[in-house]
């Protein structure tokens, strides 16, 4: 979905397309001035010096402006991936959340239920126990 360029940038556009055709042909002239004599030659090379300033400008913003659009088009893209995995992440979090309560609350209902029976019986509620107390520690009750 290419947008079509705003009226600052077709100035902008044919000024640098003229700075760089007039540099070609000032450069085609030049060579023109290999013959001729040392100050003629001074002359035309520093007018030279300008032009080509202004030409490398233009040349520098149209190169540099596709650079740069690629550039926060990828940093876009790397965004909307960011944060579809921040997004993911989350959800993860509250379900993990979720389960450690529900854990929580199934081991503590099971402390709170006396085991009648054997040593078995009591080795097994305090297990319960330490992992109800674990759980606890691991999963604080929400508000």
């Amino acid at each position: 979905m290419e947008s079509s360029p705003s009226g600052r940038d077709r100035a902008a556009i044919w000024i640098g397309v003229a700075a760089l055709m007039g540099f070609a042909v000032l450069v085609i002239y030049m060579f023109s001035l290999l013959t001729s004599s040392e100050a003629t030659w001074s002359r035309a090379l520093y007018l030279f010096a300008g032009v080509e300033a202004i030409a490398f400008a233009a040349a520098g913003y149209f190169f540099g402006r596709e650079v740069n659009r690629q550039r926060a088009e990828n940093a876009e893209s790397r965004a909307g991936q960011a944060e579809q995995k921040a997004a993911e992440a989350a959800e993860r979090a509250v379900e993990a959340v979720t389960r450690g309560q529900s854990l929580r609350a199934a081991l503590q209902a099971r402390a709170g239920v006396q085991l009648e029976g054997s040593d078995s019986g009591v080795r097994t509620a305090r297990e319960i126990e330490e992992l109800s107390r674990l759980a606890e520690e691991l999963f604080p009750k929400r508000p």
